[in-house]
């Protein structure tokens, strides 16, 4: 129906229109709703025939989808209604406006007519005056009952003519009442979804706890959407003090759980948010490495572009070490295999972070060993096959299931010595190990638990950096540590222990410029049973080889770190000191 009235006016707009994009949303709302349907049987079949960890990926997958289309399907019948019930009123009152212009017309016309009888009569009047002779002619006395007559009807219509325009006002407000009614019900959760309010808040608030507990109501579908735009908000989910985290998480963990033994909400999280909760202090472990899970499957999606040429920038792989992403890629294999041979309990390469957890999170659990390795670490020492850094943890695994330990690697460590022998750069670090340390407390009662650090040469000033930063460990032990900061003091309660041979960075340290002369060698406070003997150093006495010499000594730096058979003794004592 075509709009009555003047263009803009309160009965402009079209009630077929209207009506068609009603019809339109609620096909759409159908279709929705049977897609849903029909995704939730794949769902219920997959869930009966279709075992294993990538059956359950896709069942849960699939049951977010259709839930996601059924809250589509939602909107859209909300809308269907929003524009019903809009149509019908503008159709109302398209016909207040109909009435009212044929109000007007009959007003206005009355009133013409009315105003030209008086206007003749007065003429008239004018005339008989003009003409009389005897001069006593008046105007007013030239039929006054018509003229009056016609003066009333006049006011009349006048008056109608002011109601019109008074309801006419009326109908202007009704609409303007009916379009906001209209564009709020349109703007309504219910049709937009959660995310566009909850985006706006969690732009808006600087308090990582308020942002978590944002997230923690969204899809994964809108917790991807959402850090899709806004990257920034991961940094100030790791603000958050681990122990509301932890709150918050088994808040979330309320209800049914599914066979990872997350609620709906955890799983959505992992799903939605793995940059956030694959990092975030606080989460517990068997969260975190599941997160980290589709971390790392994100990240063989990238190296498979860039060994394909085809990275997301455009670049070819020129430039690009093809073997180092190869052994990364391999190793990575290991975090998505069914099960997984890696645990992650952070990866994030792009910053230079990983924590490979080795051992079964659990009940057995009983000691905690966090492992540092030393100078010269990178990434790619965590993707050696045969492993690298990891050989010490690996091995105390082996002995005893109620070991888990953290092989940590959290941003760039020093790369040669020069580096290492800074304790201005390992303050820092060990602020961010102590932070490590405060988030992985969460998930156990530290009075409970056997807490170890071992320190592989510069690995021993970044734990001793974290004592200095408020951790706190019942063993630290030195694998040939390099040293400790001038403000480290032993902690009571603590043991120190000192491992190594005769190598390269003891050599140093006679001298007293490693670290300003505090190393674990030399300080009171690391209890030591001397060196161990290398399998060459029997040649360190005869040989004239300095080369040699140093390879040697560089050999047996290297050996205190590894789990080979020359270095049982010193790891059978290791577990000796630290269990007894």
């Amino acid at each position: 129906m075509s709009a009555v009235g003047v263009a803009g006016g309160p009965g402009a707009g079209s009630v077929q229109s209207i009506g068609r994009a009603a019809s339109a949303r609620s096909q759409k709302a159908d279709d929705l709703e049977r897609a849903a349907f029909d995704l939730r049987r794949a769902a219920d079949w997959a869930a009966g025939s279709w075992k294993g960890r990538s059956g359950e990926a896709f069942v849960a997958s699939t049951a977010d989808v259709a839930a996601e289309l059924r809250g589509l399907a939602a909107g859209l019948e909300h809308q269907t209604s929003t524009l019903q019930t809009y149509g019908r009123a503008v159709e109302a009152i398209q016909a207040e406006v109909r009435v009212l212009e044929a109000r007007r017309t009959m007003a206005q016309t009355s009133l013409a007519l009315a105003a030209a009888h008086v206007e003749a009569i007065r003429r008239e009047a004018e005339h008989m005056v003009a003409a009389d002779p005897t001069g006593l002619a008046s105007e007013e006395e030239y039929r006054p009952g018509e003229k009056s007559m016609w003066e009333r009807r006049a006011d009349e219509d006048r008056r109608e003519l002011l109601s019109v325009d008074r309801a006419w006002d009326d109908l202007v407000e009704e609409r303007a009442v009916v379009d906001r009614r209209c564009v709020t019900a349109l703007d309504d959760p219910v049709v937009r979804g959660r995310l566009p309010s909850i985006r706006e808040a969690a732009v808006a608030t600087a308090s990582p706890e308020q942002l978590l507990a944002l997230l923690g109501g969204l899809s994964r579908t809108d917790l991807a959407l959402l850090l899709q735009d806004h990257p920034e908000l991961v940094d100030v989910a790791f603000r958050a003090d681990p122990e509301r985290v932890r709150a918050w998480w088994d808040e979330l963990g309320r209800g049914s759980v599914d066979g990872d033994g997350m609620t709906a909400a955890q799983a959505a999280l992992i799903a939605g948010a793995p940059a956030i909760i694959g990092a975030l202090d606080g989460v517990p472990p068997v969260a975190r490495v599941l997160a980290n899970r589709l971390n790392a499957e994100r990240r063989i999606d990238e190296i498979d572009l860039l060994l394909a040429g085809r990275s997301t920038r455009g670049a070819s792989t020129v430039g690009e070490d093809a073997a180092g992403l190869m052994r990364e890629r391999a190793y990575l294999a290991g975090a998505v295999s069914e099960p997984p041979v890696v645990q992650l309990y952070l990866f994030d390469p792009a910053a230079d972070r990983i924590v490979e957890m080795i051992g079964e999170w659990g009940a057995t659990t009983s000691s905690i060993i966090t492992y540092v390795p030393g100078t010269g670490a990178r990434l790619d020492s965590f993707y050696g096959d045969p492993r690298e850094v990891q050989q010490v943890s690996d091995w105390f695994a082996s002995r005893d299931e109620g070991y888990v330990s953290f092989v940590y690697k959290d941003g760039r460590f020093p790369q040669n010595l020069l580096e290492a022998n800074l304790p201005a750069r390992a303050l820092p670090t060990g602020a961010q190990l102590a932070s490590f340390q405060a988030g992985l407390r969460q998930s156990y009662d530290p009075g409970q638990m056997n807490e170890i650090a071992i320190g592989h040469s510069w690995g021993l000033a970044n734990v001793t950096s974290s004592e200095v930063a408020g951790a706190r460990y019942d063993h630290v032990v030195s694998l040939a540590g390099a040293g400790m900061p001038s403000a480290w003091e032993p902690r009571d309660g603590t043991t120190y222990s000192d491992y190594r041979y005769l190598d390269a960075l003891h050599v140093a340290q006679w001298t007293g410029q490693v670290w300003n002369g505090k190393n674990p060698g030399q300080h009171w406070a690391f209890e030591r049973d001397g060196l161990f003997s290398g399998p060459d150093d029997h040649e360190l006495a005869f040989t004239r080889d300095l080369e040699r010499k140093a390879e040697i000594l560089v050999e047996n730096h290297t050996l205190i770190a590894s789990s080979s058979a020359e270095n049982q003794q010193a790891l059978r004592k290791i577990l000796w000191r630290i269990t007894s």
